[in-house]
């Protein structure tokens, strides 16, 4: 279609000056009139094909296919499977480059609400936090994966004990022998799931006071604001172990402890044993708070950008077949993709 563009303007163009620069025929005896005559004919053929060549240079992206932008909010634990979606989405609309940004979820969400960024769709770990923050910005958003949380390591003198670890887990990591790091809670979805995981492991295991315990062995050093620097941690071996999404572990090449799936935030059916526990982090208010209480890991995403219909094309392909497809091979939990309704919150 450009090239046909192209050669439709040029045609135009030399059919318009074609009568300008043709001037008297040269005559067979070379006198000075005729001379000029020719001279003056060569000049003005060679000032009208100047003249093409800058109109061709000028006008020419104007035939070439439109550009267009897609800016991506996600959170970190996102960021294979946006790449893969945006390369697979591309190979298909060469026309369309997908601009992502990777950051904790509720960083994700004040570059919207507090730094006035601009986005066209939004993904986040936590599906709730669309519903809390960004509805006057969202009018319809999806679940569309799930994750649990695991226990992680690269430390190789630690993996072939892990085996012995599924029970005792917490006994181990509690004593002063490891270090082990977390997200931010008041930045990361993952960072709160780990508290709520503590939390859920005390009951589980009937060990009052564990959940403290866990809290005052955590040093503030190895509170990160995403969990792709604690995987940096422990690839270094700076660090022995982090509280991460699986889908993290299985992409980085880690050794995990899988925990009960009554503490691991992985099941629906265990929705109401999550849902006694909680945490308080930071609300959208400098000095406020809220409450997010326990539910199974499942994230969420939104147009936030109505108007554009590649933003619209972009989030219909990530709700796909193909790309459900992926999620068990980048180690996420595939769940029915629902619709999400205002009343459901932290």
């Amino acid at each position: 279609m450009a090239r046909s563009c192209f050669r439709d303007f040029l045609t135009s163009c030399f059919r318009a000056l074609v009568p300008w620069c043709r001037g008297a025929a040269p005559a067979r005896k070379h006198d000075s009139t005729t001379a000029r005559k020719h001279e003056g004919t060569k000049t003005r053929s060679h000032e009208a094909t100047k003249i093409v060549l800058l109109l061709a240079l000028i006008l020419t992206p104007a035939c070439s296919p439109q550009r267009e932008t897609i800016v991506v909010f996600h959170a970190g634990s996102l960021s294979q499977l946006i790449k893969e979606v945006a390369k697979r989405f591309q190979q298909n609309h060469p026309q369309v480059i997908i601009q992502s940004e990777s950051s904790g979820s509720l960083d994700a969400i004040r570059k919207i609400t507090e730094v006035n960024k601009s986005c066209d769709m939004i993904a986040v770990a936590d599906y709730r936090l669309i519903e809390r923050f960004l509805r006057p910005h969202v009018t319809l958003s999806y679940v569309f994966l799930g994750n649990q949380l695991v226990l992680a390591t690269a430390k190789r003198e630690i993996v072939p004990d892990l085996s012995d670890w599924g029970e005792n887990w917490y006994e181990k990591i509690s004593s002063s022998e490891y270090s082990y790091g977390i997200s931010d809670p008041d930045r990361d979805p993952a960072g709160y799931y780990a508290h709520l995981t503590w939390k859920l492991a005390e009951i589980y295991y009937n060990r009052p006071g564990l959940y403290r315990r866990l809290l005052n062995g955590l040093q503030t050093r190895w509170i990160r604001p995403k969990s792709s620097e604690l995987v940096a941690l422990l690839q270094t071996g700076t660090l022995d172990f982090a509280f991460l999404y699986k889908s993290t572990a299985l992409q980085n090449n880690l050794q995990f402890v899988v925990f009960p799936a009554q503490v691991s935030l992985v099941e629906d059916t265990y929705a109401d044993l999550y849902s006694r526990v909680f945490l308080n982090i930071a609300g959208g208010k400098p000095g406020s708070t809220f409450e997010v209480t326990g539910a199974p890991i499942r994230y969420g995403v939104a147009l936030t950008n109505r108007s554009s219909p590649w933003a619209q094309r972009l989030l219909d392909f990530l709700l796909s077949p193909e790309v459900q497809g992926l999620h068990r091979e980048l180690g996420y939990l595939n769940v029915p993709i629902a619709e999400v309704h205002q009343e459901s919150t932290p």
